[in-house]
């Protein structure tokens, strides 16, 4: 695929709203906001690199390329987590380089990367069916002029009584064919002699 900006930018917003529904379910039953923060700061992380880095260093994204930048992306959110401290202790300890509560963001990255991908791969596609060859972007393509008001152009016709060139006639199957190619067969099936 070879996203446009505007294009990473549309696809990142609408890969993330699974998992923002999901965040904003788990902030509101635990109690804790470190989850709908997590994505948001995620979603500003993503939006921040897709308009000044990726279109500098990346003309064409094969598909492995994406988990090589979820990886990136995961330890720069993870950086970004533990210096903004959105969550409460028990959500990720801000004190601490790697404590059990700091597996709570590294599940949600994860789950909502893995949410991000299916929804790029099975869900946008019925969106838009031109997404991917729209550099990512979703936008209405049609006429620019409507058909009944485009112009046709001339198309000169040879006339009738024109006979076809010498070099028409040697690329085309019409030959005449030698008498003597006519009296030889051209298969190996033969009469016999009686």
């Amino acid at each position: 695929m070879c996203p446009t900006v505007m294009g990473r930018l549309e696809t990142r917003v609408a890969t993330l709203v699974l998992p923002a529904i999901l965040a904003m379910v788990l902030s509101l039953l635990g109690g804790e906001p470190g989850w709908i923060v997590t994505i948001g700061i995620f979603l500003l992380m993503g939006v921040a690199l897709d308009t000044t880095l990726y279109p500098r260093i990346i003309k064409w994204q094969p598909p492995w390329l994406t988990f090589v930048l979820a990886v990136g992306e995961f330890a720069l959110l993870f950086a970004l987590l533990k210096v903004l401290k959105p969550g409460h202790l028990g959500y990720g300890a801000p004190h601490v380089i790697y404590a059990a509560a700091d597996l709570k963001p590294i599940a949600l990255y994860w789950i909502s990367w893995s949410l991000a991908v299916t929804t790029r791969i099975v869900i946008l596609p019925f969106v838009s069916l031109s997404w991917i060859e729209d550099g990512g972007e979703f936008r209405v393509t049609g006429w620019s002029v409507s058909p009944p008001m485009e112009f046709v152009p001339l198309i000169a016709a040879p006339s009738d009584d024109a006979a076809p060139g010498a070099l028409l006639r040697e690329f085309s199957a019409v030959h005449t064919i030698p008498q003597s190619a006519a009296k030889e067969a051209l298969t190996s099936v033969h009469r016999r002699p009686a």
